[in-house]
């Protein structure tokens, strides 16, 4: 049974003796986005047959077997164990939870997570922490989350997003004759972003969030549409929570599973707005053809406009020219003949004022049509300026919806989890790349809080490719610290990892100015594109980029002592299709790559080879520190098949410290670890600091240790080093002989004193 998570006054994760612990492993999986049956991955077309069931609200469809099989559990399991990780994130959206209705819970559903985590929790070594996970909202406007039937309890209709542009689909660049990209227009890379700033996702999270201040008369069943979705959400997951502490309490007591996340990537729609007659300039994604909000709500109603085009490139989004859309008189809205069909099925009952057929913008009377047709814009500012109950106006920003109507929602979460649990981490997780909320000493921050976010470097995300000669600043330019995008670009490949390194620093330590010094700071998620370099690696088996990309984020977060969740292990990885999400291909591991067999390590990681065979690490009975581990040690095998990027993810870090961090730095290509801590003066000789020491690139041959104090043992079978040091500045240093790399002679092991009061402990 994993020990239980503590957390310390200074804001680290930590055991009950006060030793900081680490935790490091993967989201798991991203097929959780799409159901499993009927199988609706975005790479699908949806011509008549697809339709039927993926805009049908009563056509039945399972999430069952995502995120993994039961029967493979624990083989992809093991394999992420290989890696030395200890955590994985488990993503769950809303949709595989409620998907039948609101108030219609899929049981089964839930049952098959309890027996995921059971398998998981009798394999030992693994915490979870669960996260509702959403992007764009749902996959209806472009992404993955909410149900189908939230949309249409907006009063939308995802049939025609197509036509309206309110949303842009993976599935509407597929031929539906052959189920391949047309080459005539192809899916964009890293397009589906942009569906954030289109009509149905900027609605939905506006009325999630803002409803009661934005959309007041947007009531159904007697209560305003924000406090039914967020009621039916958090209820969703709190009957989740219930399940499991109902069929697998063992989950709960036995520390697997360790907390729940508040909720994936939040974004506040059109809240803040303060023109909707221009696109924002601090709208640093434009991808595509990019309405002004005015234009989105024009289309919605199936008039046409002309709307800017944008690409993407290394100096920021450049408009390339302009794009005429005409839906023809299709509406992004029902119909009162579906409405009244819709309602029916799900007991809807709506207010008076809320009129079908009919943008809810328009009757919140923030734009109208004239009687000769032509659309007026009547309040432009009208989402960043707000008239209350009281008839006060506040203006409205992004740190006002960070610090108010994310704050709403989150004290909902907060209040209905701590009902049933006070032991669990919450993860409050604000908007990607935000201000956190100022909630220091405030009591949304318990003992028990963790501040989750996320982290992806813009341009590699992009443009999927690492640029050695050039990057930017991205957490800079989220910030607005600079004037021109120029002034963050940061030159040379050395610059670049020292770049990121600094960016999650100042994330860090801004946590701790606006949320408390004792809440812990953990990437949820943190990751890299495998398809880098238009696919190049898939046609000549070299992840080079991949590597130095990867290797730059590591050597950021292990400077930093910081727990994440890598995005992502995806089981059902492919090369033609990535993720099965919009192209999305950032699998750690991949079924098309277990063909090359098991990668093994060489001198330098732009020479690294393939072999049909898993390493096999022999161990002999030796001498010294570490003879006692080693003596009943059997041929361990550790199974890196279908792994990329194999010398990046797997490293040594500490897994415990018996006292404080200071630094840390892995050189895989030189294959030296460097870990700088202060001791405890707790006094505690019997709890050592541990270092997860994998064998793949140091397999116990040639390997020297230098420390400044203390002993050492090893237990292989875990691949864990036991260091026994002093109190105070403390620096251990683990090399190895190169040119023995592939010594195949007895494994020895001998210690020395050196004069300098270097303690070593050298494996010949």
């Amino acid at each position: 049974m994993p020990e239980k998570i503590y957390i310390s006054s200074t804001g680290e994760f930590c055991d009950t003796h006060g030793n900081i612990i680490q935790l490091r492993g993967v989201n798991l999986d991203p097929s959780v986005k799409i159901p499993s049956s009927p199988f609706q991955a975005t790479h699908l077309p949806i011509n008549n047959e697809f339709s039927t069931s993926f805009y049908n609200p009563t056509k039945p469809l399972s999430f069952i077997n995502h995120p993994l099989p039961l029967n493979n559990v624990e083989d992809h399991i093991n394999r992420i164990k290989s890696l030395g990780y200890n955590t994985i994130r488990l993503p769950i959206p809303w949709e595989a939870i409620e998907h039948e209705g609101p108030g219609i819970y899929d049981y089964k559903y839930m049952d098959y997570i309890i027996d995921l985590l059971k398998i998981i929790n009798n394999l030992g070594g693994i915490y979870v922490y669960i996260d509702p996970h959403q992007d764009v909202w749902s996959r209806f406007c472009g992404g993955s989350g909410a149900p189908l039937w939230t949309l249409y309890c907006a009063g939308l209709n995802p049939k025609h997003f197509k036509s309206t542009e309110a949303a842009i689909l993976h599935n509407h660049y597929i031929d539906s004759r052959d189920g391949k990209e047309r080459n005539d227009k192809k899916y964009p890379k890293m397009l589906w972003p942009s569906n954030y700033t289109k009509l149905a996702c900027q609605t939905m999270f506006t009325l999630f969030f803002a409803g009661k201040t934005l959309a007041p008369k947007c009531i159904i069943n007697g209560m305003n549409i924000q406090d039914y979705l967020q009621g039916k959400f958090v209820d969703a997951f709190m009957e989740l929570y219930d399940r499991i502490s109902l069929k697998g309490d063992e989950l709960l007591a036995n520390n697997c599973i360790i907390g729940f996340e508040s909720i994936n990537e939040p974004n506040p729609g059109f809240i803040g707005e303060k023109n909707l007659n221009i696109i924002p300039k601090d709208r640093y994604f434009k991808m595509g053809s990019t309405p002004t909000g005015f234009q989105s709500l024009i289309l919605g109603e199936g008039m046409a406009t002309i709307v800017d085009v944008y690409n993407l490139t290394l100096l920021g989004p450049q408009k390339k020219g302009t794009k005429k859309i005409d839906p023809k008189g299709v509406k992004a809205w029902l119909s009162q003949i579906d409405r009244t069909l819709i309602d029916k099925k799900f007991n809807w009952v709506r207010g008076a004022e809320w009129v079908p057929s009919r943008c809810i913008w328009r009757i919140h009377k923030v734009w109208d049509i004239l009687p000769n047709g032509m659309p007026i814009l009547l309040k432009p500012n009208y989402f960043s300026n707000a008239t209350m109950e009281n008839n006060n106006t506040i203006e409205m920003d992004e740190t006002y919806f960070i610090n108010n109507q994310f704050l709403e929602y989150y004290r909902l979460f907060h209040s209905e989890m701590r009902k049933r649990n006070k032991e669990l981490l919450l993860f409050l997780q604000p908007p990607v790349l935000k201000q956190p909320p100022k909630i220091i000493n405030s009591d949304l921050v318990d003992s028990r809080t963790v501040y989750a976010c996320h982290f992806y470097d813009g341009m590699s995300l992009m443009f999927k490719t690492w640029n050695r000669r050039y990057n930017a600043d991205t957490f800079g330019i989220m910030r607005h610290k600079y004037m021109s995008p120029i002034l963050a670009l940061v030159f040379g490949e050395s610059n670049i990892r020292k770049s990121i390194r600094r960016q999650l620093k100042e994330m860090k330590d801004e946590s701790k100015k606006f949320l408390g010094p004792s809440v812990p700071v953990f990437l949820t998620e943190i990751g890299m594109p495998f398809d880098m370099d238009n696919r190049k690696a898939y046609k000549d088996g070299c992840y080079t980029t991949q590597t130095a990309a990867l290797d730059a984020l590591q050597f950021a977060l292990e400077g930093n002592n910081l727990s994440y969740s890598i995005w992502c292990y995806c089981h059902q990885n492919s090369h033609d299709w990535g993720d099965n999400w919009n192209n999305e291909d950032f699998s750690i591991w991949s079924n098309d790559d277990l063909h090359r067999g098991c990668v093994k390590a060489t001198s330098e990681y732009h020479q690294t080879h393939f072999t049909n065979e898993c390493i096999m690490i022999p161990i002999s009975p030796g001498t010294g520190d570490i003879h006692q581990c080693l003596q009943d040690a059997k041929e361990l095998k550790f199974d890196y098949n279908g792994f990329r990027a194999i010398d990046a993810i797997l490293r040594p870090y500490p897994l415990k410290i018996n006292g404080e961090f200071v630094d840390a730095e892995f050189n895989f290509d030189n294959k030296t670890y460097v870990l700088k801590i202060i001791g405890s003066d707790k006094k505690i000789t019997s709890k050592p600091s541990k270092i997860f020491l994998p064998h793949y690139h140091f397999p116990l041959r040639d390997v020297t240790i230098h420390s400044s104090s203390g002993k050492f043992s090893f237990d292989p079978k875990h691949q864990i080093l036991k260091w026994y040091h002093d109190q105070g500045q403390q620096k251990l240093e683990i090399s190895m002989d190169k040119s023995k790399f592939n010594n195949n002679e007895e494994t020895k092991i001998s210690t020395s004193i050196r004069n300098d009061n270097i303690v070593g402990c050298t494996i010949t």
